[in-house]
């Protein structure tokens, strides 16, 4: 199956989407910031998962990096966040990423969204 690069400095979440994308079959390469995440891009992640909230560099600046490189540029970036506000999700949408989930994450909702977003026939923009 797919490597997925989950991007979430809050260790519950980290190990909750982990978990959910290794039962699905998925290699996890995880990382704490956006720095980090950029140095495991090399592993050619088919999928990323990343939270707006990072330290440093935030998450949709990180979309906004992935969507302008080349090598990454059509890679599906899933965002989750606890920001759940119309203008969050604009924002999000607006710096390139292809799906949007709230936190707190309902597995089912997310197990849905991953298929979605790794078929070849396109994504959804909401789950």
């Amino acid at each position: 199956m797919a490597t997925v690069l989950v991007v979430e400095d809050d260790d519950v979440s980290s190990e909750l989407v982990s978990a959910l994308l290794e039962r699905s079959g998925h290699d996890v390469v995880a990382a704490t910031s956006a720095e980090e995440a950029e140095v495991l891009l090399a592993r050619n992640p088919a999928m990323v998962v990343v939270d707006v909230r990072l330290p440093g560099l935030d998450g949709l600046s990180l979309t906004r990096k992935l969507r302008a490189d080349p090598a990454t540029a059509s890679v599906p970036i899933l965002v989750m966040s606890a920001y759940a506000r119309v203008e969050d999700r604009a924002a999000a949408f607006d710096a390139g990423c292809t799906a949007w989930l709230s936190k707190p994450v309902d597995t089912r909702v997310f197990a849905r969204t991953l298929s979605l977003l790794l078929r070849s026939d396109g994504p959804p923009s909401e789950g």
